[in-house]
Parts: C-alpha cells; structure tokens; sequence
C-alpha cells in the first residue's frame, strides 16, 4: 500500500552539523495496518511522517502509495488523500470559523468551490450525527467558534474532520501529547473507533508506550533513523511495557547516556 524504498535524508550538508538521518531505510505498510511508531528524540519519528506527507523531501529514494510514485509530489497535494493530525490543537482546524464551517470546509477538501456554497445547509444533520460520536455535546454547538472549544475539544473535532473525506491514509503526529491524562484516553479511543469503523491505514507517532502498545495491529520502534522493532500481530499482542523500557535502557546506553 505504502512503500518508502532506499531513502536518504541528511541535514545541514556541507557544514559542521552534518547529520545523516536515514541511511538506505525501507519500510511497507500494508492497507489496513494501524502502527504505532514511538522512540526517542531525534530517532527518525516526525522526519519519517514529514516525508510521507511531503513537508520534507529525501536527498534519494521513492515513496510510492498506491504503486503511485509521489516521491516529488507537492504536499498540499497529497493533502488530498493524506489526512494528519498534529500535536497542536490549534493546528487542525480554523480558530475563527464556526464548527460548521470547519466541517464543510474539510467535507470540500481539494474541490473547487465558493466558499458560500462550502456550508451546505443540507449536510448539517450530517455533521451533527458525526459530532455525536464524540460524546461532547459539540452538535449541539455546531454555531460556535472553534476557538472557544477547548483543545481536547478541538482535537477530536480535528480527527471528525480530518476523515470526513475518503483519505488512503491517516497520519496521527503525537495527537494527544497536548492533552491532560484523562482528555488523551478519551481521543484515543475515538481514534481507534474511527480507524476501524473506516477501516482507515494509519501510521501515529506517540510518545506514550501504553497506547503504542494497547492500539494497532503492529508497532515500530525507530533508533537513529533505523527501525530497531518491528513487531506485528501476535508479536505485538505479546509484548509488555517492560520490553519497551528495556530496549529503551539498551539503545540509550549505547548511545552514552
């Protein structure tokens, strides 16, 4: 479904902080697979989303998506059927636009259209059947701006909106490390349930070991720009907190730390 072959990446070239990130890295996903990809900082995490998504280009290699090479396609195009939801609440959605407007202009996301046309009366029982799914009364605020929401409130409007239209893939960039403990259980598990119900192929970083191990069907663990663990299934089902935090000491002693 999603290849990235014999990638390259490094940064600052030519100057004393030269550093080579990724090193002739590989990895496939298959459609349907829902990984968790966590590790340290610097390890490869964020750059590993932004050249998927196109914010970043590698020095080599493809990413193909679909047997579609979009190695050189622009981000705001692969916006079109990549969706991501950032670690900033503010991020996924406009502060000063209602929620219906934010809704049908995510609805319209790479159609041409006026905007006056963007908020059509007729969909608004959609909408609000899809905010119920939230459990936060926000259909019943469907008038209100979204900069009066709270940021849990925001970022589970963000991940409403963000599969509103059919996407090939759903990118989850540390989407509840803003949040408080209690807010964070509450978007994962609508994130779980919108990822199954839409049978959506996703990939989420997080810093949060419990969720990486709790949700998805495989999880990956990046060292340097390499994937040191790659577990998938049953290996994954099988492992504990415990094997994370070991391998964790290992490579951050190997690191000098």
């Amino acid at each position: 479904m999603l290849h990235l072959t014999h990638i390259y990446k490094t940064f600052h070239t030519g100057t004393i902080n030269e550093t080579t990130l990724y090193h002739d890295f590989n990895l496939s996903v298959k459609e349907g697979d829902f990984i968790s990809v966590i590790g340290s900082n610097g390890s490869g995490k964020s750059t590993l989303l932004n050249l998927i998504c196109g914010t970043l280009q590698a020095d080599k290699g493809s990413i193909l998506l679909e047997e579609k090479d979009i190695t050189n396609v622009k981000a705001y195009k692969r916006s079109s059927y990549i969706a991501r939801v950032y670690q900033n609440p503010s991020m996924g959605s406009c502060a000063s636009f209602s929620i219906l407007e934010n809704m049908a202009i995510a609805e319209n996301k790479g159609k041409p259209f006026l905007f006056k046309k963007a908020v059509n009366k007729d969909r608004i029982d959609f909408y609000k059947t899809q905010l119920e799914k939230l459990h936060l009364g926000l259909e019943n605020r469907i008038h209100d701006k979204v900069g009066n929401l709270s940021g849990g409130q925001r970022q589970a409007l963000a991940m409403i909106t963000s599969t509103l239209t059919p996407n090939k893939l759903l990118i989850l960039d540390e989407h509840t490390a803003a949040l408080d403990p209690k807010t964070a259980d509450n978007i994962m598990e609508l994130t779980n349930e919108l990822i199954l119900s839409k049978k959506l192929t996703t990939l989420m970083v997080t810093h949060n070991l419990k969720f990486a191990l709790k949700y998805g069907n495989r999880l990956i663990m990046m060292h340097q720009g390499k994937a040191i663990m790659d577990q998938c299934q049953t290996e994954k089902q099988n492992l504990k907190l415990e094997d994370l935090l070991d391998k964790f000491n290992e490579i951050s002693i190997e690191s000098g730390n």
